[in-house]
């Protein structure tokens, strides 16, 4: 296993070891995203000034994101909702930590409403947040700097994950134009 800095590093690598050849070339990238992620949910909360842990302290929000978008690869579809969340069930029912089902599987399907999922402070729509915002490049922060998403690309660089999505989305909608984006919801 590569070296990595933080706990956090270390407990995301271990979660996904298994899908180290499913995610392939991708694996890096996706590895990034998911630590992207969950960084941001925790400036997110910091700035809201909530109490208790920070997201990437909490199991709910390691394991969504480390599930969020792994149907992708694991199932092989860009309509991965459902699969990325029976992994996560999978997943949490092994750890016995089936008390979090609801709330991860809330947090997967709803990591691409348009609208919010909740309040800023909700779980659901934090997590939305944090994945809004590394899509996006950072370009929709939520009030965060730019300097805070910068520093993060820098520690957890790209790694392809974005040139895979545009990627993604123009097969998919080659194939389904009349539904290239089957994640979004409303």
């Amino acid at each position: 296993m590569t070296q990595h800095t933080s706990e956090l590093d270390q407990a995301i690598a271990q979660r996904l070891e298994p899908w180290t050849d499913r995610l392939g070339a991708d694996r890096k990238a996706y590895f990034h995203h998911v630590l992207r992620v969950l960084r941001l949910a925790d400036l997110l909360f910091a700035r809201s000034g909530g109490p208790g842990e920070p997201p990437s302290a909490r199991e709910e929000f390691r394991t969504a994101a480390v599930f969020h978008d792994l149907g992708i690869w694991a199932a092989g579809t860009f309509d991965y909702l459902e699969p990325s969340c029976a992994l996560a069930d999978d997943w949490l029912i092994a750890q016995r930590r089936e008390d979090l089902t609801d709330v991860v599987g809330a947090m997967i399907r709803d990591h691409h409403r348009v609208r919010p999922a909740g309040s800023a402070t909700d779980p659901t729509e934090l997590f939305r947040r944090a994945d809004l915002i590394d899509v996006t490049f950072g370009a929709r922060r939520y009030g965060l700097p730019y300097s805070a998403y910068s520093a993060l690309t820098r520690r957890y660089p790209d790694s392809g994950f974005h040139f895979k999505l545009v990627e993604l989305t123009v097969r998919r909608a080659l194939i389904h134009p009349l539904s290239p984006l089957p994640m979004m919801r409303w």
